[in-house]
């Protein structure tokens, strides 16, 4: 018989005794790690509570820039090199970066209000302005003058020209002798009452066909003064040849306001384009394009030919007042005014509420078709009559052109009669630049264009006027 040997075994007392023990140990241990895992996990909610926050900033609704819409229709005629290089130009700018708040998020919300009221659906009618512009000099005050002689020209000729004795004219001019030979380009002062413009100098290409008789009909001048003036040229033109030749400017053709008011009441533009903000930091709401008139203007950049209905009426009204009382014939380019929606867009700081128009000046008959052109191209008399239609319109805030320039401008005026008086009111030359006075004021920038700011219409009540 095999003996099994014992197992010992613990009393089960010990072994109570012992699994309370380590229940009391794991219970310490675990009490022991508590504090450290919520500190972590506290850490941890606070590190997601600030990543959520930096996500909001991030998030922020940014200022929406103006897109211009797609424009259809006609490209226009685009003359590369017929306005200044207008990189960087200097239009004003007429108050503060900021007006508190958030401007494009306002300029948004004002926008949005105007597009949700019903237009009118008929065209802006367009006002008569009171008839200023008669062509008769103010006051007859003599004043001297000068005069660039001509080929073949001689002192007799000036005198008659100006109205004045010869022997006069002679003394003024420090001249010596019976029949003192003048030299072309030479220059003559001259103290006339109501002298006449200087004549025009016009370079004619000879084309096949031509001869003396013909070309000297078409501008209007004798074949013996045409012969004189190109002594080096023979009996016969060969083509391509340069005839030069001088002529008077068209006569001014005085106002009738009958015709006039006839011409007006053609101009036909949609009603409710409305300007809001600054010009330098505004809006366009339903723009109105320039219509494309060639018997009134080139349009430079149709796609920039966007702009109030009432700064487009104005536009159109001031260059039919124009024509109709210079006659003027040759090219008036119109450059940038805003996009279609309005809004910064480059080189300008303004053009952006619709209201703000560039010109180029009108040029001599010599400098038409030039690729650059300078302030000796200009026709200043009829820049004159051109800046004098905006501003008899009542409806011109600035208009803006380089103070040296103006000075030409003053002249041309003061040739055309308008008294000292008068100009003071609307040149601010020959004060100085800053001078806060004037509608026509110095901006840099403006050498062979000028800039046109039209007020604000009676209707558009969010439009912010400089002054």
């Amino acid at each position: 018989m095999h003996l099994q040997r014992a197992t010992p075994r613990l009393p089960s007392r010990l072994c109570g005794l012992l699994g309370l023990w380590l229940s009391l140990l794991l219970m310490a241990v675990v009490a022991g790690h508590a504090p450290e895992a919520a500190a972590k996990s506290a850490s941890k909610s606070k590190g997601k509570t600030k990543k959520k926050k930096a996500v909001k900033k991030k998030a922020a609704p940014a200022r929406v820039s103006p897109v211009s819409r797609d424009v259809a229709g006609p490209t226009g005629v685009t003359s590369a090199g017929d306005l200044e290089d207008e990189e960087g130009e200097g239009d004003e700018d007429d108050g503060e970066d900021s007006d508190g708040g958030d401007p494009q998020s306002e300029l948004e919300a004002i926008e949005r209000e105007i597009l949700a009221q019903p237009i009118d659906p008929g065209p802006v009618l367009v006002e008569l302005p009171p008839v200023v512009s008669d062509p008769t000099p103010i006051d007859s005050t003599p004043r001297w003058v000068k005069h660039t002689v001509i080929p073949g020209e001689t002192l007799g000729d000036i005198a008659k020209r100006y109205g004045v004795e010869r022997q006069r004219l002679a003394r003024w001019n420090n001249l010596k002798g019976d029949k003192p030979v003048l030299r072309s380009g030479k220059t003559l002062r001259v103290h006339a009452v109501n002298p006449p413009p200087q004549r025009e100098r016009v370079e004619h290409v000879v084309k096949r066909g031509d001869d003396w008789d013909g070309v000297a009909r078409q501008y209007g001048v004798e074949v013996a003064e045409v012969q004189t003036w190109n002594r080096r040229l023979g009996k016969s033109l060969e083509r391509k040849e340069k005839v030069v030749l001088w002529r008077d400017p068209p006569p001014l053709v005085a106002t009738s306001s009958t015709g006039l008011a006839a011409k007006l009441a053609q101009i036909r533009v949609p009603a409710g384009g409305v300007s809001i903000g600054r010009p330098s930091r505004g809006r366009l709401v339903r723009g109105v394009e320039l219509p494309d008139r060639p018997d009134l203007y080139t349009r430079r950049k149709p796609e920039e030919s966007w702009g109030s209905s009432h700064a487009i009426t104005q536009l159109m009204a001031a260059i039919v007042r124009f024509r109709h009382e210079t006659g003027f014939r040759r090219s008036i380019i119109i450059g940038g005014i805003s996009r279609a929606r309005g809004g910064r867009f480059r080189p300008h700081k303004s053009h952006q509420s619709g209201r703000d128009i560039d010109i180029r000046m009108p040029l001599t008959a010599a400098a038409e078709g030039k690729k650059h052109v300078g302030p000796g191209d200009i026709d200043w008399k009829a820049t004159w009559q051109l800046i004098h239609a905006f501003i008899v319109s009542g409806e011109v805030e600035y208009i803006f052109l380089e103070h040296p320039l103006q000075k030409r401008v003053y002249k041309a005026a003061r040739e055309a009669g308008v008294s000292k008086e008068q100009l003071g009111l609307w040149v601010q030359w020959p004060l100085p630049p800053k001078t806060n006075k004037g509608i026509v004021r110095h901006v840099k920038g403006h050498k062979v264009h000028f800039h046109v700011r039209v007020a604000c219409a009676e209707n558009e009540k969010h439009c912010v006027t400089a002054r």
